[in-house]
């Protein structure tokens, strides 16, 4: 029965995100635009758009962190060492992005002036931080993948 309760909130959850997902890029995407100065279009909902992805990111990383904390807390109570190993994967991405940040280029880029906000060496790094961990990520998914195939194939 208590299965059956958490994937109706679930499910009831999700189709309401999806919903609200769909009306608030139809109202960006038909809301209407006009043109600035230098015949850029500007949506007129864009600011709407840019805050439900903020509200979406940010719930997704809140709820993530309060279930791993959950996890950790119930495992630590029975077993220490399994616990720690269920943390071990939260840890290994900050330290992967703590890292990547460390090693961001600081270097200015030729931007054009509405974008110039964004040369400062924060955003610099920051920018480098997310694209050296997709790579890293990337790079672990595939030898992962392989390392698969070689044991499924060796366990034949």
């Amino acid at each position: 029965m208590a299965v059956t309760g958490i994937r109706k909130t679930s499910s009831y959850t999700f189709l309401a995100l999806v919903a609200i997902s769909v009306i608030v890029f139809a109202l960006f995407l038909f809301g209407g635009s006009e043109l600035d100065m230098k015949d850029n279009k500007v949506y007129a909902y864009t600011d709407v758009l840019i805050y439900w992805t903020y509200a979406l990111g940010i719930l997704s990383v809140v709820t993530v962190l309060f279930f791993v904390v959950k996890d950790f807390i119930a495992e630590l109570a029975a077993s220490p060492s399994a616990a720690l190993k269920k943390i071990a994967g939260p840890i290994a991405l900050i330290v992967l992005l703590l890292v990547t940040y460390a090693i961001g280029d600081t270097t200015p880029l030729k931007l054009n002036e509405e974008a110039q906000r964004f040369n400062a060496p924060f955003w610099l790094k920051f920018s480098d931080m997310w694209i050296y961990s997709v790579y890293v990520l990337l790079f672990l998914t595939i030898v992962a993948a392989i390392a698969g195939a070689v044991k499924s194939a060796l366990n034949r």
